[in-house]
């Protein structure tokens, strides 16, 4: 038994294979269509869920809006192209100004001038919905004590007239307190003052449903950096489009304005303060020369006062052109070394690092410029780079570690190129000196005092020549500053947005019908390639390895079957008899001896209509004039006496037991020449009474009173009552049930043919339905002994047509689909 179980999963497992693997090839309409027609429920079900789905989905998820603005980055200096004058701010870089507007330490600054400090507000039973400026009190004056309450819903209940009570949870500890309202809040988290704004307090607003956010700064930026987007709109123009997406549009308007305008601010005081730091730089310079000067002359002036020399110009013109030229030469590495230590303190003083960026320009033109330029920007770009970390990661974090050693690495750079520059810039300055003492040795025999005299005149103009050009770049860079107009200019001022971006609606609808569609197609997809059951006399034929007569087949009878199973009488001219009648004629060529014969009926398992094709079969075969009688042997599962509507009181079991005698268990029919025998009460051994000497012994007596015997055997599928029956009869008869028999059932009448060697098995196909061979799904079919159902149903019946099948023949093609 096992293994027959097995065996029987195999066929399933091929069968299933089998249709997937032709299916591409073997496609067959008319079941898709009646596999679409039994899957309506499902299919309307789904599209149903479907539509449900998505108008749930589109009424409780928060719309979000898009508000853009449009910014154009630029400047210029008409100071510079009139005057031809250096310029102080490098050239504008489009890349790096939208870094920066993408950056969290800009956004930072942007958040600040909006009020976000306390977010507001309404939750309902599903969404939740942000307030923003529409709030109708306002929390202020906000001491946070306690960092834990920061992004903490904290319910606010105006229930008590007069009173504000407020509500909130930390970990596992609840705080409840109320104060009066426009008063002085204190809790152990935090304290402020609770503001109403023209707003009358009304009794609709429930309990929790209301409720205040002290935010975060940091969560705050993280949070509206994935909501923002900045992109180049146009690379020539220098154009910057900035985008902010939310479910409040007020909100994502203000952000997007704060952003444009927060950066026109930034930009104008980023620059302004370049221009100061080096102006600043060189007043302290112009200070310090200023006072050497100073005391340069007063020092010429009282050295002819005291030596009343008026003209020291005929003093050996050749000894002082070249002292002065070295004298310069020292005054310039002097000023080079004060250079270097100004930039040595401003690049290593970790509160002042990004001072010696600004002192760049002074660079230019210097031996020291292509050195240390680099280091200096290298140091200022890891400085702002930290200074970008910050609001994302604490001080210990390791990328902060990380980017301080860098840091520290590149000032030990700038401390040891200053440090090299220094020590070539003092040993030239000591060869300078060493050939000025020279020159003094050279020239001792001049007159002391013009010697002294050339020393201060020599020092005066070197220091006044310093001064005129300290003064000169401090004049230039005055007028480089005013000349510099700064032209950021926002273009597109961003609009509050009145429709949502999404979810897009149409797009929410068709996306859940066409999934619903899908859905639906494979689920009839997949019942139409796990459709197991027998549909067509093709079948039988296409599955079966014996030679399988087929009588015909039994159409599917469209109303509900009376009690009494016999419908030819019923009506003779309709479809159902027509088919037993044919069923009648092809026996005729099964076995066409003369003498009465026995027709045995049997099945795979109930349900497969073998009692009513008994019956009504029995009934066409008497309407020629036969004589036939009708042996329920289905003894466990008795349905004759309901077919004929009596009791089941005695019958076969009784007279097999010789309980009752031939003739008091022979009831008549109301058809003339057709009688039966019910099965009696269900005996406990009905296999032995089957194929007991007195079952032979009353099939003998009936072949005298009778021209056919016509057996309902039990299903040989279940039990093997029925085979000694099926090996017995002449006309041995398998019934199959279209849409209920599966096609591993085909292996039994294979087994009874060549096990059991039942070669006149034939075999009718019941319940077919006709509809379906309008849509090309062919029922018949020839195969055997050289007889069989030929004529497909459905092709025209003529004269034996009733008004209903005609009427159902002219419905169209959506009429047929929905069963109409």
């Amino acid at each position: 038994m096992l293994s027959e179980d097995i065996s029987q999963r195999n066929l399933n497992f091929e069968s299933y294979r089998e249709r997937i693997t032709n299916f591409s090839n073997e496609f067959e309409f008319g079941l898709f269509l009646h596999i679409v027609r039994r899957s309506l429920l499902w299919i309307m079900l789904v599209t149903g869920l479907s539509i449900a789905a998505a108008y749930i989905y589109l009424r409780y998820t928060a719309p979000i809006y898009e508000s853009r603005t449009v910014l154009q980055i630029g400047d210029t200096n008409t100071a510079q192209k009139v005057l031809q004058v250096n310029e102080f701010i490098d050239d504008n870089n489009l890349l790096a100004d939208v870094e920066l507007l993408r950056s969290k330490f800009f956004l930072e600054m942007a958040l600040k001038k909006l009020p976000l400090q306390v977010s507001y507000f309404y939750k309902g039973q599903i969404l939740t919905k942000e307030l923003y400026n529409q709030s109708f009190f306002r929390v202020v004056d906000i001491t946070v004590l306690d960092d834990k309450v920061l992004n903490q819903p904290i319910f606010i209940d105006f229930a008590n007239s007069g009173k504000v009570t407020l509500n909130y949870a930390l970990g596992k500890d609840v705080y409840t307190s109320s104060f009066d309202l426009d008063g002085p809040v204190s809790t152990p988290q935090f304290s402020c003052r609770i503001m109403m704004r023209n707003r009358t307090i009304s009794t609709e607003d429930q309990p929790n449903s209301i409720y205040f956010r002290i935010n975060d700064p940091h969560t705050l930026v993280s949070q509206y950096s994935r909501q923002l987007s900045v992109n180049i709109a146009d690379n020539n123009a220098k154009t910057v489009e900035i985008r902010c997406k939310d479910n409040n549009p007020t909100l994502a308007r203000d952000l997007v304005r704060a952003m444009a305008n927060t950066f026109i601010e930034y930009d104008l005081e980023r620059k302004s303060e370049s221009a100061e730091s080096i102006l600043r730089f060189i007043e302290t310079q112009k200070d310090t020369v200023f006072e050497k000067l100073r005391e340069s002359e007063y020092r010429m002036q009282s050295f002819k006062m005291e030596n009343k020399v008026a003209d020291m110009d005929e003093l050996t013109p050749i000894y002082l052109q070249r002292s002065e030229e070295y004298e310069n030469k020292v005054l310039e590495l002097q000023v080079e070394r004060r250079l270097l230590d100004e930039i040595e303190r401003a690049a290593l003083d970790t509160a002042k690092g990004e001072n010696a960026y600004e002192l760049i320009p002074l660079l230019v033109g210097t031996a020291y410029e292509r050195t240390l330029s680099d280091l200096i920007v290298d140091l200022h770009d890891l400085l702002q780079q930290r200074e970008e970390y910050r609001f994302e990661v604490t001080e210990v974090n390791e990328v902060i570690r990380s980017i301080d050693h860098r840091i520290q690495v590149q000032r030990d750079l700038i401390q040891e190129s200053i440090n090299s520059l220094r020590t070539r810039a003092g040993e030239k300055m000591e060869e300078y000196r060493d050939i000025l003492q020279g020159f003094d040795s050279k020239y001792a025999t001049l007159p002391e005092k013009e010697l002294q005299y050339a020393r201060i005149a020599r020092l005066f103009h070197i220091n006044e020549k310093y001064y005129t050009q300290l003064l000169e770049k401090e004049i230039e860079y005055q007028i480089s500053r005013a000349g510099f107009v700064p032209e950021n200019r926002i273009l597109e001022t961003a609009s509050l947005s009145s429709t949502p971006i999404a979810p897009d609606r149409n797009m929410v609808l068709i996306t859940y019908v066409l999934t619903g569609v899908i859905v639906s197609f494979l689920i009839v997809l997949v019942r139409y390639i796990l459709h197991n059951n027998i549909t067509s006399l093709n079948d039988i034929a296409k599955h079966s390895n014996a030679s399988i007569g087929i009588l015909g087949m039994i159409p599917k009878y469209k109303k509900e079957i009376p009690i009494s199973q016999l419908l030819v009488d019923k009506n003779p001219k309709s479809l159902i008899a027509e088919s037993f009648r044919s069923v009648r004629t092809n026996l005729q060529f099964v076995d066409h001896s003369p003498g009465p014969k026995i027709i045995a009926i049997t099945s795979t398992i109930s349900g497969e209509g073998k009692t009513f094709v008994a019956i009504n079969l029995a009934g066409i075969i008497s309407f020629s004039g036969k004589r036939v009688i009708v042996l329920d042997l289905d003894m466990r599962k008795p349905k004759i006496h309901l077919g004929f509507g009596v009791e089941n009181i005695r019958g076969m079991s009784t007279l097999l037991i010789d309980r009752d005698s031939l003739d008091a268990c022979i009831q008549h029919s109301n058809l003339e020449n057709l009688d039966f025998i019910t099965a009696g009460p269900i005996p406990p051994n009905p296999s032995e009474l089957v194929i007991s000497e007195r079952m032979n012994a009353i099939l003998d007596e009936l072949r005298h009173r009778y021209d056919v015997i016509l057996i309902d055997n039990p299903p040989v599928g279940l039990v093997t009552d029925g085979i000694a029956m099926i090996q017995r009869a002449e006309f041995p008869i398998y019934i199959f049930r279209a849409d209920y028999s599966k096609r591993q059932f085909i292996q039994n009448v294979d087994r009874l043919i060549n096990e059991n060697r039942i070669t006149r098995l034939t075999t009718i196909l019941n319940g077919v339905d006709i509809d379906r061979n309008k849509y090309g799904y062919n029922y018949g079919y020839g195969y055997g002994y050289g007889y069989g159902y030929g004529q497909g149903y459905g092709q025209g019946y003529g004269y034996y047509e009733d008004r209903s099948e005609q009427e159902r023949r002219r419905k169209g093609f959506w009429s047929k689909l929905f069963g109409a």
